[in-house]
């Protein structure tokens, strides 16, 4: 039977009026945790990214040390001025890959090193995650500050003796 006009429908014996705003209501119970739910998943995607980016950095930092910088010096593999312009060149290469990281948050937040010894180079990258989120933090503090890190970083070391490039007279040992 069809209602008259100005009546509404009727369904199984349950007027239509009690089911207005049922989906309005459903949406604001489901929509916090379907924000709280995306908002994790980009967060720690972006986390994710940038931790593998530093260590990707620092790796490609300390296997440009490897690359002779000052072809055709005459000064010998384990002086002091090849070993700090190997140092010089690991710390740019690795500051080339992250680049796109100090253009996003800002150089003063990431911090690039290349430490030198007598037969190794140590690169190391730090970023203040906490200083300079990648994306803004949606709640207090205290409610992430268990799952996210305050910095993120990358290390990598390469032993020049091992590799060959550093022993008597630039030989491998």
């Amino acid at each position: 039977m069809l209602p008259r006009q100005g009546q509404l429908p009727k369904r199984r014996g349950v007027d239509k009026n009690y089911q207005y705003g049922a989906y309005a209501l459903e949406f604001a119970l489901v929509f916090p945790l379907l924000f709280l739910f995306m908002y994790g998943l980009l967060t720690f995607g972006l986390i994710m990214t940038a931790q593998q980016s530093l260590n990707f950095a620092a790796e490609s930092g300390a296997r440009a040390a490897l690359i002779e910088p000052a072809a055709g010096n005459s000064d010998p593999m384990s002086s002091p001025a090849r070993l700090q312009a190997r140092a010089d060149r690991a710390r740019q290469v690795a500051a080339d890959h992250v680049q796109w990281l100090s253009h996003w948050v800002g150089s003063e937040h990431v911090r690039v090193s290349a430490d030198l010894s007598r037969e190794e180079i140590s690169v190391g990258i730090v970023y203040d995650y906490v200083q300079a989120p990648l994306i803004p933090r949606f709640a207090p503090d205290t409610l992430f500050s268990l799952v996210v890190p305050e910095q993120l970083k990358g290390h990598a070391r390469i032993n020049l003796l091992v590799a060959g490039e550093v022993g008597l007279e630039g030989g491998t040992p």
